[in-house]
């Protein structure tokens, strides 16, 4: 068996579903001859904007397209410019914002989100940096998902309560990580309590929710249905998350107290959910343990480091640069050099753990479009290299035999997902 011992561092609602678009013709303003002494001017009705439909998207059964009817949502570029006097497009103006509250939205949004990881909502179309992408091919016990802190809010915080009850759990700043005490101090429940603080309690909530990464498009984008209408989508995403909110435990004394205790914890100005994540990371779980300083958009900015405490922590500083795996780049020898060694059999952290990738997504990172440029100046190549032109490339290299074995998987991978050529 191929022993190969890496250090990785990755760097507003209605309801429509009968509705026809009316076209309103314009009236001319007149004058009504009246009797009285003095002439009454009749003011024409506004102006009212036609909103057409735009043609269906073809969304499976069960998905939230079909199950939220969102084809019978008006375009969402330009919706919230026009006034909604001039509006068109039927009596209950507030539709797309009130879908959610059909049983069958509600569950299809649930089924939907439940399999998302928190830090991944809502990056498919990312087009900048984003370090959380680790999370997209590393394997691990227990993966986080919404379904994993929103399951058990109420045990969560209990536990949460036990671990800061017991002083061998509170980790300071400066403290090494234990994590042996995994379980003992519940570093999962620490995990999901500190992203619960995050979209549901104080600022967090707005910063987790409102200020996530979203995908937007404008006029000028020229956006096919599929993604106009994948912004309401989104809005009905963040309906979801922000109504299981309200079903969690209140903000009360007791959590007051649990706050003291885990402020206490810090030197540095970190946000709570901040500090705890980091201590989730030292307390062994291996979610926050791949957690990066990173911001969603302009005006949030998050400075957790769990990858620096968790059990995989050698990884991220011995190894690769932090943006090897963090934005989808153009095919090259140089892009797949450093990384084809992720498709060997057996990789091992400096302390002997077996690390475990997801080779379909990373195959599908490294192989399929769209491609990004990061740099100023630069241009991307209209056609770019393909896989298996860049695998023979690098086959003429002087390669150690311990690189065939990795290479062959790849080429397996790719092959079988029709992403080679």
């Amino acid at each position: 068996m191929l022993g190969i011992s890496v250090f990785l561092f990755f760097g507003s609602q209605r309801s429509i579903s009968e509705e026809k678009t009316v076209a309103v013709e314009s009236t001319v303003p007149t004058i009504v001859e009246n009797t009285s002494s003095a002439d009454e001017v009749v003011s024409a009705p506004p102006e009212v904007v036609d909103i057409a439909k735009l043609p269906p998207v073809d969304y499976p059964p069960g998905s939230v397209g079909q199950a939220c009817e969102v084809n019978e949502f008006p375009p969402r570029v330009g919706y919230h410019d026009t006034p909604l006097e001039k509006r068109s497009i039927g009596p209950d103006e507030k539709y797309p914002f009130s879908a959610i509250n059909n049983e069958k939205c509600y569950t299809a949004l649930e089924r939907h989100l439940f399999a998302i990881n928190p830090y991944l909502w809502g990056t498919k179309e990312e087009k900048q940096l984003n370090a959380n992408l680790v999370f997209s091919f590393v394997v691990i016990d227990n993966p986080l998902t919404f379904e994993r802190i929103f399951t058990d809010p109420a045990g969560d915080f209990a536990r949460v309560q036990e671990a800061f009850a017991n002083p061998e759990c509170q980790l300071s700043q400066d403290a090494e990580s234990n994590w042996d005490l995994n379980e003992i101090c519940h570093a999962q429940s620490i995990l999901n309590y500190a992203l619960l603080t995050r979209f549901c309690f104080d600022d967090g909530y707005n910063n987790g929710v409102r200020n996530r990464s979203l995908q937007m498009y404008w006029e000028k984008d020229n956006p096919t249905p599929d993604q106009d209408r994948s912004m309401w989508i989104q809005s009905l995403e963040g309906q979801w998350v922000r109504r299981k909110c309200k079903s969690v435990y209140p903000q009360d004394d007791h959590q007051a107290e649990l706050r003291e205790q885990i402020w206490a914890l810090q030197e540095d100005n970190l946000r709570l959910d901040e500090i705890l994540i980091n201590l989730a990371a030292k307390l062994g779980d291996s979610a926050a343990g791949l957690t990066q300083p990173f911001s969603p958009n302009r005006g949030t900015y998050y400075q957790e480091e769990g990858y620096k405490y968790g059990p995989h922590a050698e990884w991220f500083t011995n190894f690769f640069r932090p943006n090897d795996l963090s934005t989808k780049l153009q095919p090259s020898v140089d892009r797949l050099r450093p990384l084809v060694v992720l498709f060997a059999k057996d990789i091992l952290s400096g302390h002997g753990k077996r690390i475990v990738f997801d080779h379909e997504a990373l195959v599908r990172h490294l192989c399929t479009p769209p491609y990004y440029d990061t740099s100023r100046d630069g241009e991307l190549d209209p056609e770019p290299p393909s896989c298996r032109e860049v695998v023979i490339e690098l086959q003429q290299e002087s390669l150690h035999p311990a690189w065939l074995e990795p290479i062959a998987t790849f080429e397996d991978v790719a092959m079988r997902l029709d992403v080679y050529e």
